[in-house]
């Protein structure tokens, strides 16, 4: 302050003049840089928000395309059953109505060759105005009754005497007598399909604060906005749109809607290779109005006290952009810390004092397939009872460091062997927390162990042919001196007996030469003869098969898929696996059992399935099965099982095994077809 006094009043007032200059040219260079901030932030919340709305978009699109075709496929599947109790002339009014009723079915009409309607599971209602004399279909039913198609599906249709809406698909009749079509009342379908649509995602979406409008349009005009959009600029009559719905691209700009400034944000829908229209959602410039207001504010006080207090002002300027800083530093390095958290591939849980859940990251919304709005602020046990039961034992009632633990533990139907980091922490306030990192193992185990299971089937596949060539010689030579000992050598005491000795001797000889042949057989390297074949004639080759043998024992053998794809493997050898695997099935079950072959496509592998609900193979001997020389059965050689896996892990497969005593085994082969 004596520093002040000294200063003429001249130098106070130009030092308050320029630090008031540097005051407002601040201002100025910090509403600029405000602005920018806020524009940024507004880019990356409207990209983000389009995105998410056009996924949005795409997904409800997919979900009803999806509920449409199960909807389809569960008629199609009645209709095919009706079917062959219609080749049986099996079917009534009467049974028809029971099935409509048991399958929640509106209604099955059955119909001849020239689309009349000769069948129906309604049974009229006696002061029902509409009668069921002369129903004709045969415009409806052309594909069928003209063109020759098998089924297909007629869709949603409006019912012809009420309000309401039908889903219905055709199916020929047997003999192409004609056909059966099945109806569902759509009431639910398309309650459904209204809260999952696009309207409803953009309506919802619009009504949140700061947004002004979100639309989907195309060149002809608006398809689906938000409640407040009457009319919006058309496409063609602005470039912007223009570059905006030839590119795949998110393009953003500021824009005059209804006399007001708004920030917008355009992209390109697009389904099944189609463009649809263009994304346009306007977001409020409330926030960069409220600056430039602050700021024009903030000048006018500071030209009112500017003569007084401008080095005060100029010192709260620097301790303000000081503060704003390092807020900002806090608020990246926070976001930057959730960001890390949510993208880890580890899936991360936080728990309080109390075992409530309080963070939940998207790796672990993976793992055990919850939403995190499902399993905040709930128990840990309500998760995992093994993983609550883990930490309290090995960190929160420990009095020392928190261990990590390996546990083997059900996810759904899934068994996950998992490891577990316990970290114990405390927040702000001091409270207790725990941080629990969860490594999804399962994977890595189990590709272990096929690694440790194919170096020991190498290393005893080489240890049976050294051994087979070594035994194969003297038996030969055993063999040789039985047999001459029966033709040359003639005893008089005893004959029957000497003959019988030898004749069983010489047999013995071959039965292990025929082991000697299989060892052989499995240690020598197969050479695989890949080629395409179709899935549906090789599954039905193996039916025909082993069809008669389980009519025999009176096992049900069932081909649980027809699908008909073309699939890449050396057909030989895997016939032989499938004749091993069905085989032991059909061993494995009583009279009236259940054997069942499932095949599919699943992304680029081939999957085969096969399931008896035989007694079922004990857990402390799954782990045998592919041994070599291990066996069950008392004629076994220990050998089927280790070529079969030998087979599969040649195309570069693998096979597993899933069983729980006197319920099931079921056998899931996946092959590679890239």
């Amino acid at each position: 302050m004596n520093f002040l006094n000294t200063l003429q009043p001249k130098v106070i007032i130009a030092v308050a003049l320029i630090v008031g200059a540097l005051m407002v040219v601040s201002a100025f260079i910090e509403l600029k840089q405000s602005k920018g901030e806020i524009l940024h932030l507004l880019t990356e919340q409207s990209s983000s928000l389009i995105e998410t709305v056009n996924q949005s978009s795409i997904n409800a699109l997919n979900s009803s395309e999806e509920i449409e075709y199960l909807i389809a496929e569960r008629l199609f599947n009645n209709a095919r059953l009706i079917k062959k109790l219609d080749s049986l002339n099996l079917l009534t009014q009467q049974k028809l109505f029971e099935i409509g009723r048991e399958n929640s079915l509106f209604r099955i009409n059955i119909f001849n060759q020239n689309g009349m309607r000769v069948l129906s599971s309604r049974i009229p209602e006696e002061d029902h105005p509409h009668g069921e004399e002369n129903i004709n279909r045969s415009e409806e039913l052309e594909p069928i009754l003209k063109d020759g198609l098998k089924e297909f599906v007629i869709g949603l249709k409006q019912a012809e005497f009420t309000d309401g809406q039908r889903f219905a698909v055709a199916i020929a009749r047997s003999n192409k007598r004609g056909a059966i079509v099945i109806n569902l009342d759509a009431e639910e379908f398309l309650e459904f399909r209204k809260r999952i649509g696009l309207g409803k995602i953009i309506r919802d979406i619009s009504d949140n604060q700061g947004i002004e409008y979100i639309v989907l349009q195309d060149s002809l005009g608006i398809l689906a906005a938000g409640s407040s959009v009457d009319t919006i600029s058309s496409i063609v009559s602005d470039p912007f749109l223009v570059s905006a719905i030839n590119s795949d691209k998110i393009y953003s700009r500021t824009h005059i809607y209804k006399n007001q400034e708004i920030f917008e944000s355009v992209k390109r829908l697009n389904y099944d290779g189609e463009v649809i229209g263009i994304f346009r959602i306007g977001l409020t410039l409330d926030e960069v109005r409220a600056v430039e207001d602050r700021m024009v504010r903030r000048l006018i006080i500071i030209s009112l006290v500017l003569a007084a207090i401008g080095v005060i002002i100029l010192s709260i300027i620097f301790t303000t952009q000081n503060l704003k800083t390092v807020s900002n530093e806090f608020k990246k390095f926070k976001t930057f810390t959730s960001t890390v958290l949510e993208n880890m591939g580890e899936a991360v849980i936080v728990v309080d004092e109390q075992m409530q859940i309080t963070l939940f990251n998207k790796s672990s919304k993976n793992l055990f397939k919850r939403r995190d709005e499902d399993i905040i602020q709930k128990n840990l046990s309500e998760l995992s009872d093994d993983i609550s039961r883990s930490l309290l034992e090995y960190c929160k009632n420990s009095g020392e460091q928190c261990a990590d633990v390996a546990i083997d533990t059900a996810i759904g139907d899934e068994r996950k062997y998992l490891l577990l980091n316990f970290t114990r922490n405390k927040d702000e306030d001091g409270k207790e927390n725990f941080i629990i990192v969860i490594n999804d193992l399962t994977e890595s185990r189990r590709l272990e162990e096929e690694s440790k299971r194919k170096e020991k089937l190498s290393a005893m596949g080489e240890l049976a042919s050294g051994v087979a060539h070594e035994i194969r010689n003297p038996i030969n030579a055993i063999g040789m001196i039985a047999q001459r000992l029966d033709k040359e050598f003639k005893v008089e005491k005893d004959s029957e007996e000497y003959h019988s000795i030898t004749s069983l001797l010489r047999s013995e000889v071959t039965r292990i030469n025929k082991i000697i042949t299989q060892f052989l057989s499995y240690a020598k390297p197969l050479s695989l003869q890949i080629k395409k074949i179709n899935a549906k004639a090789f599954f039905d080759d193996i039916y025909r098969l082993f069809s008669d043998q389980a009519k025999i024992k009176g096992v049900e053998l069932i081909v649980l898929s027809d699908q008909s794809f073309d699939m890449k493997i050396d057909p030989e050898l895997i016939k032989q696996s499938m004749m091993n695997l069905v085989q032991n099935a059909i061993d494995a079950v009583e009279k009236k059992g259940k054997v069942e072959i499932n095949y599919f496509r699943k992304g680029n592998d081939l999957n085969i399935e096969i399931a008896d609900n035989g007694k079922g193979i004990p857990e402390n001997v799954r782990n045998k099965i592919f041994d070599l020389y291990y066996t069950s059965k008392p004629e076994g050689t220990g050998l089927g099982l280790s070529i079969v896996q030998k087979i599969i892990a040649e195309h570069n497969g693998t096979i597993e095994v899933f069983s729980e005593i006197n319920t099931y085994t079921k056998f899931k082969i996946t092959i590679p077809q890239t």
